[in-house]
């Protein structure tokens, strides 16, 4: 009899699912569609995304000689206390009784905590995710803590949604005179085809802006660091010292004293913007000299399958 696990891993970018054999950890399917974080669209759209991607699951299993799930991992990112897991949770199951999916243990936390467990094999270790947000959790072996991820209204520092803001300031600046020139101008106006800092604000604050847009306008910092562009590079080392400020933080809260670990960092904003990662580095390590940073190689939907294998491993 074939056994199922179903991951959803849902931020406020994207929500990617898979479905995967139990016994051999291979991917039978696999789908996305756009963010579910309840906090960013409201209970009811987080909802009717995750309903939307779960029909497809249902209609995938369907066609399967078994179709029960034994564990479904779904992590999310919007669980930041007990009173968001509870939230989430209701929109879980009201997604998964919608479409008449049979799962037997059902697994619902923060994207990065679930992330986190994977990564490091459920041993000591710390992941710093800087995607559209920034947060970061670690695990001494027996307990978790967490930095940031409150969001950009509260922070969110050295984020894909920070660069884009920074990078929107260094533009108006420029444009009005407070600030240096920067080719991050000829860049972004390419990119959304507008002409003048007047449509950058009527882009800005279009009803149809959402902070996922904005987010993608730090994807410029790289190829302008390339070009030398001093006012991209200035960007990148300030989110670089952010970051260094997140990780500490977190590393803190769980006591860490110095021993050998390893510090994992995944999301775009440290994994494609060089500058960011080398900076972020030597001060990690200028720190504490016994850890280990390392980039994750894949996205982070693979290290939350090896979470939800060894969670059916152990049942």
């Amino acid at each position: 009899m074939t056994k199922w696990l179903l991951i959803v891993d849902g931020g406020a970018t994207k929500t990617a699912c898979a479905v995967v054999h139990a016994e051999s950890g291979e991917i039978n399917y696999s789908n996305s569609t756009k963010g579910s974080n309840y906090q960013a669209i409201g209970t009811e759209s987080a909802t009717l995304v995750l309903q939307s991607l779960l029909a497809n699951v249902y209609d995938f299993l369907q066609k399967q000689e078994d179709s029960k799930i034994e564990v479904a991992t779904f992590a999310l990112s919007g669980i930041d206390s007990s009173k968001d897991h509870e939230i989430v949770s209701a929109i879980v199951q009201q997604a998964i009784a919608s479409t008449s999916l049979q799962v037997d243990t059902l697994i619902i936390e923060n994207d990065a905590q679930a992330t986190l467990l994977g990564v490091t094999a459920e041993q000591a270790g710390a992941l710093l995710i800087a995607g559209t947000g920034a947060i970061a959790y670690a695990f001494d072996g027996s307990k978790i803590a967490r930095a940031g991820g409150w969001g950009h209204r509260a922070g969110d520092e050295g984020s894909g949604y920070w660069l884009g803001q920074e990078v929107i300031r260094a533009i108006f600046k420029m444009e009005d005179g407070r600030g240096e020139p920067t080719i991050l101008k000829n860049a972004v106006y390419h990119y959304l085809r507008i002409q003048n800092v007047t449509e950058l604000a009527a882009w800005l604050f279009n009803p149809s802006y959402t902070n996922a847009q904005l987010a993608k306008m730090g994807a410029f910092l790289a190829d302008a660091v390339t070009k030398k562009d001093p006012c991209a590079i200035q960007i990148s080392i300030q989110a670089a010292h952010e970051l260094v400020l997140l990780a500490c933080a977190v590393l803190k809260k769980i006591g860490y004293n110095g021993g050998a670990f390893t510090l994992y960092c995944n999301g775009g904003a440290i994994k494609h913007n060089p500058i960011i990662f080398k900076t972020f580095s030597q001060e990690m390590k200028s720190m504490y000299p016994q850890i280990e940073v390392s980039l994750c190689h894949h996205q982070p939907i693979y290290y939350i399958i090896e979470r939800t294998k060894r969670a059916y491993d152990n049942l």
